[in-house]
């Protein structure tokens, strides 16, 4: 039964994704999901800024466990978290990432813990990031 509500919750969490879409304008395709959550890309968006370097919007749609984790790391001002917007710049060339910015987003719409980091960080194996320099990388 749990599974099930897990599903449903993935599914209910994907179609809202998808209506942000239509307000922002963006093109989110799915790339994967893990315990954490689900996780988007925005095809409209993305920028190659020279042959290997690729700049693109992610949306991560999180799950309780996803949102337990942030909570545990940043605070109890995740209690609320709903979903967070990553724009992500990756090396394709050396296997690479670095986060540009990251915003999180409340479920009642608020930003908050807006975050920066410009560190060029290996791309780890069986990752979320790897799913995705797979499918943007091509």
């Amino acid at each position: 039964m749990k599974s099930l509500s897990v599903k449903l919750r993935v599914i209910l969490i994907g179609l809202i994704i998808f209506s942000y879409a239509e307000v922002w304008g963006a093109d989110w395709r799915y790339y994967g999901t893990n315990e954490d959550g689900s996780y988007f890309y925005d095809t409209e968006s993305m920028a190659r800024s020279s042959k290997n370097l690729i700049e693109v919007w992610v949306q991560s749609a999180y799950s309780e466990k996803g949102i337990s984790h942030w909570v545990r790391e940043g605070g109890k001002g995740f209690q609320d978290l709903d979903f967070s917007l990553t724009l992500l710049e990756l090396n394709c060339a050396e296997r690479s990432a670095r986060y540009l910015q990251i915003v999180f987003y409340s479920k009642n719409g608020r930003v908050f813990y807006p975050f920066d980091n410009d560190e060029w960080q290996l791309i780890a194996p069986d990752s979320m990031i790897l799913s995705l320099h797979k499918e943007v990388c091509k």
